[in-house]
C-alpha cells in the first residue's frame, strides 16, 4: 500500500531522462539503425524541430532489408501509443505501460504542446521505487512458472519473433539435464543483445537466401545466467536488475529452471 501510494504520489518529471537518442522524419533508416544499435534501445522517438512526431521500432527496421535501407524514417514512424506529460503521476502512467507492455514512454510538455521533454523508462520507475520503498515479498510470491526459452541451436530470427509477439525484453537459453530431468539455464539472450548484433534484419533478408546459415543463439547469448532463487526478497532481486541493467530474471530451484520475474511483475506488485 505504501508503495502505491508513493507511485500515486510521484510526478513523471520527477524519475523522467533527457531524451538525448532520437532522430528526425528526415533521416534516413540506416541513421536509426545505427543509433539502435549503439544504444541497444529498441524504440527510438522522432522529433522534428523539438516536437515529437511519431516513433519507430525495431520490429520495423527488421522489415527493411540492405537493399531498402535508403529510404526516410517517415516512411516507417507511427504515432507512439502511449505519451506523458511532467505533471502525470507515475502511478496512472506505469498501469498503462504494463496493460500496453510498454518500456519507455516519451515526455511531451502538455497535452497541447508535443515540444519534447524527456523519456521515461520502466528501469526509472523500478530505481525511484528501490530509493523509496523496499518491496517485502519474495520472488516466489510474484514469479512467472511458465517460462518462454530458447536452446543455442534456435535461429536469432525465430527468437526475435518470440520477444517481440511476446513482448518479452529476453529468454533463458537452457539445455535439457537428463539426470535431474529439468530444465537447466546456461545463459540469457535479449532483444538489446541482439538489436546489437545487426541481426534485426536476418529474418527477412535469410528468406531471400542472403545468409546461407543464419546466426543462432550461441552466437549471442551472455554466460553464465544472472539468476535469482525463490526465496530472494522482492528487494534484493530489484538491486540486481539495476545493478546488472536487465529486465527479466530466471529463477532456479537446485539448479532447475522454475520461474522467471520481471520488471512488470515487480511494478505489477508494488501497484
Amino acid at each position: 500500500m505504501a508503495c502505491r501510494d508513493m507511485l500515486m504520489r510521484t510526478r513523471v518529471s520527477e524519475v523522467m531522462q533527457p531524451c538525448s537518442c532520437f532522430v528526425s522524419s528526415r533521416d534516413l533508416v540506416t541513421k536509426a539503425r545505427s543509433l539502435m544499435r549503439t544504444s541497444g534501445l529498441r524504440t527510438l522517438p522522432v522529433v522534428d524541430d523539438g516536437k515529437l512526431t511519431g516513433i519507430i521500432t525495431a520490429r520495423q527496421m527488421l522489415r527493411v532489408t540492405s537493399t531498402r535501407s535508403n529510404i526516410p524514417v517517415a516512411g516507417l514512424m507511427f504515432p507512439p501509443r502511449l505519451v506523458a506529460t511532467p505533471d502525470d503521476t507515475i502511478g496512472k502512467l506505469v498501469k498503462d505501460m504494463i496493460e500496453l507492455e510498454i518500456s519507455a514512454v516519451p515526455v511531451v510538455k502538455s497535452v497541447s504542446d508535443r515540444t519534447i521533454s524527456g523519456i521515461v523508462g520502466l528501469d526509472d520507475i523500478l530505481r525511484h521505487i528501490s530509493k523509496s520503498s523496499k518491496p517485502k515479498l519474495t520472488v516466489e510470491r510474484i514469479m512467472k512458472r511458465k517460462v518462454a526459452t530458447c536452446t543455442p541451436t534456435d535461429e536469432i530470427s525465430r527468437v526475435w519473433d518470440i520477444m517481440e509477439e511476446a513482448h518479452f525484453s529476453g529468454l533463458p537459453v537452457v539445455r535439457y539435464d537428463k539426470r535431474k530431468r529439468a530444465l537447466e539455464v546456461i545463459g540469457m539472450i535479449t532483444r538489446s543483445d541482439i538489436i546489437r548484433s545487426g541481426a534485426t534484419r536476418l529474418a527477412e533478408e535469410s528468406d531471400k537466401g542472403r545468409f546461407r546459415s543464419p546466426p543462432r543463439v550461441k552466437s549471442l547469448m551472455r554466460t553464465p545466467a544472472i539468476t535469482a532463487s525463490p526465496n530472494m526478497s522482492l528487494s534484493d532481486a530489484v538491486e540486481l536488475m539495476l545493478k546488472r541493467n536487465i529486465g527479466r530474471l530466471p529463477v532456479v530451484e537446485d539448479g532447475k529452471l522454475v520461474g522467471i520475474v520481471s520488471r512488470g511483475d515487480v511494478i505489477k506488485a508494488c501497484l
